[in-house]
């Protein structure tokens, strides 16, 4: 008998599954998923550091919410055994999404404000052009006086040509609001109705220099507008000394018929992302130093998805207003909705807002207005 005979037959081996093959579907949906994950995380890493990222920072922010919710449908076509994988990260996905996202949830249970009395209204606009482009100046002040605010924060203090020009509306400025004290620099209008003890100018001019391509285009006349976006008014509130800072920042893109396919529309997003930048950067030094209570409003031409905002919300306090997606620009005017919200309010230093709204520029301006309701603690 041969060795071999001797060995115990070995038990059947069950024949392997075979793997089963991901279908177009799973494979679209896998594909997807990853590059929105990686579109997320280069959204995190870029924003604020690369000039061409200002593009991306103007899409309106709630499209962030649509990726993640259309592949958690899609995910159904997927293979069952990672099907449970994908949804996890569409939720993860979703949860990074979400506060940059601009929707306010909270509106729905109350809305913005905190405890506490109105010391201080506060009404901050774009103006749009001031009264010229509807060349109506009774209508355009009207509207300022209905809003019967402490303190106006306005901007556009400008008309337009073939380039925007500097006006002089003081008289009328003072006519209509002969119980407040006025600043005025660049194209920002500061009204009072209490004293104004300091008025400070914020420029850019120590960190663009002649061949940046941020700097004045050399032909205008006029070099303040591309300079000085921030107007910045002490006031004496009964005592207290409270900074109003008062601002229009430059546009990241261009809004007009310029064409991406043309150089010429990015050589302006590169020249307006290094005059952006330096914008944020001496208000976030002049805040910084500065010990007062402090309120920021104004158009800042910045999405919640800007690094500019991110850097105020570090510093400040930037409430919602009560409404669950807060927008208060359109990218054309009516009949055309608005997508985005590009006005903003932030406050720090013991102020607290105790009631804010985006008010309708009742077709005065491309722009709502924000009115706001401040406690000083």
């Amino acid at each position: 008998m041969s060795l071999t005979e001797n060995r115990a037959p070995e038990a059947d081996a069950e024949p392997e599954t075979p793997r089963r093959r991901w279908c177009w579907g799973t494979r679209l949906v896998v594909g997807a998923t990853a590059f929105w994950a990686a579109f997320l995380l280069a959204h995190l890493i870029l924003s604020g550091r690369v000039w061409w990222w200002s593009l991306i920072e103007m899409v309106p922010p709630f499209a962030l919410l649509v990726p993640s919710a259309l592949l958690a449908l899609a995910a159904i076509r997927a293979l069952r055994g990672i099907r449970w994988r994908l949804w996890i990260v569409h939720i993860a996905l979703f949860a990074i999404a979400y506060p940059i996202a601009g929707i306010n949830l909270s509106a729905l249970v109350g809305g913005a404000g905190a405890e506490g009395e109105t010391d201080l209204t506060v009404f901050t606009w774009n103006a749009d052009y001031w009264h010229y482009r509807w060349d109506d100046a009774d209508e355009f002040y009207d509207y300022l006086l209905a809003q019967d605010a402490d303190v106006y924060l306005l901007t556009e203090y400008l008309t337009r040509t073939d380039r925007v020009e500097r006006i002089d509306d003081e008289a009328a400025l003072r006519e209509h609001f002969p119980d407040y004290e006025i600043a005025i620099a660049s194209e920002m209008v500061t009204l009072s109705r209490h004293p104004i003890v300091e008025t400070k100018a914020l420029d850019t001019e120590a960190l663009i220099d002649a061949g940046d391509p941020g700097a004045p285009p050399a032909d205008d006349p006029w070099r303040e507008y591309w300079t000085t976006k921030i107007l910045r008014t002490d006031l004496d509130v009964d005592g207290q000394i409270v900074s109003m800072y008062n601002l229009h920042l430059s546009v990241p893109v261009p809004t007009g018929e310029a064409s991406p396919l043309k150089a010429d529309f990015y050589e302006y997003v590169r020249a307006q992302y290094q005059r952006r930048t330096s914008q944020f950067t001496v208000l976030n030094e002049d805040l910084d130093a500065n010990p007062n209570p402090v309120f920021v409003g104004g158009d800042f031409n910045s999405t919640i998805l800007s690094a500019g905002i991110a850097s105020m919300r570090e510093r400040l306090v930037c409430p919602d207003p009560d409404s669950v997606m807060p927008v208060s620009w359109p990218a054309i005017r009516f009949p055309f909705p608005k997508w985005w919200r590009l006005d903003w309010v932030c406050v720090g230093g013991g102020l607290a807002v105790t009631e804010y709204s985006l008010v309708s520029g009742e077709g005065l301006s491309d722009h709502d207005a924000q009115t706001v309701g401040l406690d000083i603690r």
